[in-house]
């Protein structure tokens, strides 16, 4: 019934489309994956490193009431910090907040030429230490000041992560993350060089100016300390001193991939870690967005395999997903 000849010449045909896909530069380890990718009606793909470049750069702090804005560009610890336009002397509450960020992060900062500076470790990382550098804040400088003794690692579950640091006072405790989770491990709020309590009405305004920075298509982050902590007390009742708001430019090639996807009868959809504004702003700039419709990991994890079913064709962007 089968023709003797049929493997043959499928494998001939699966490898004749390896070769075309080769001349595009993409490579492909089985051949198999020709057959799925002819047959795939949806793709969905991460956010960063893939549909954005993963360069971050930190553009905005929002520390005490004041928002700062840091120019320069790529990882070179060099620019300017105005406020309303205008270039100042850095605000002390933007200057603590980048040292806790600096603190509770692990990249390192390094030259590999003549004014070409990379990061080695995470980019996210790597951008708030060249941010601290921007503020004459040296990552190599402040270990030594404030040595680490402890850490609690980042997950993608916990969305934080939080170190230890021995100083002249004794222990604390330096924590970055997702703003809303930052956010609520805190009892205190940095305020006029004062640390007043965290009421209903603060955290309102906060949570608000995170979104409204999302909206902007930048990632934020929530950064807090805390005095006299250990490792099971590093993460309760901290101190609120203000977010990031962190720039990962799209890659140039990205949105006309996607309208070839969508003119091939491929739909495309966006799945990242990041707040739901951030996501659908990005999403809205590549073109993957038509509907507006956003769910979170804490939406998904509360619908039923049968919401799932008759929803999922409706979703463009999955949020704050773990």
């Amino acid at each position: 019934v089968v023709p003797e000849a049929l493997p043959a010449v499928v494998t001939i045909s699966l490898a004749m489309g390896v070769q075309r896909i080769v001349r595009r530069n993409a490579l492909v380890r089985r051949l198999p994956a020709v057959e799925t990718l002819g047959s795939t009606s949806v793709i969905c793909s991460d956010k960063t490193g893939t549909l954005t470049r993963n360069e971050m750069t930190v553009r905005e702090v929002f520390a005490a009431g004041v928002s700062a804005t840091l120019l320069g560009s790529g990882y070179e610890p060099a620019g300017k910090v105005t406020v309303d336009g205008a270039a100042v002397e850095v605000p002390e509450p933007v200057v603590a907040l980048l040292r806790v960020a600096a603190l509770a992060s692990d990249a390192t900062l390094v030259r590999v030429a003549e004014g070409r500076w990379a990061i080695r470790g995470d980019p996210t990382e790597g951008a708030l230490i060249v941010a601290a550098a921007k503020v004459g804040l040296a990552k190599r400088d402040l270990d030594v000041q404030y040595p680490r003794t402890a850490e609690i690692p980042f997950s993608s579950e916990r969305k934080r992560m939080t170190t230890l640091h021995e100083h002249s006072g004794g222990t604390s405790a330096c924590s970055k993350g997702a703003a809303e989770i930052i956010l609520d491990a805190c009892a205190t709020v940095l305020h006029d060089g004062n640390t007043v309590p965290l009421d209903q009405t603060t955290r309102t305004e906060i949570l608000s100016r995170a979104e409204t920075m999302a909206g902007e298509g930048v990632r934020v982050l929530g950064v807090a300390s805390k005095s006299d902590a250990n490792l099971t007390t590093a993460e309760e009742d901290m101190t609120f001193l203000g977010l990031v708001g962190l720039l990962d430019p799209s890659r140039p090639e990205v949105a006309a991939s996607i309208g070839a996807c969508r003119s091939a009868g491929i739909e495309v959809v966006m799945i990242t870690g990041d707040h739901p504004v951030t996501a659908m702003a990005i999403a809205g700039e590549l073109g993957i967005s038509a509907n507006g419709t956003v769910v979170t990991g804490r939406d998904l994890k509360r619908m039923t395999d049968d919401e799932l079913a008759r929803d999922v064709v409706k979703i463009d962007v999955y949020a704050r997903v773990s």
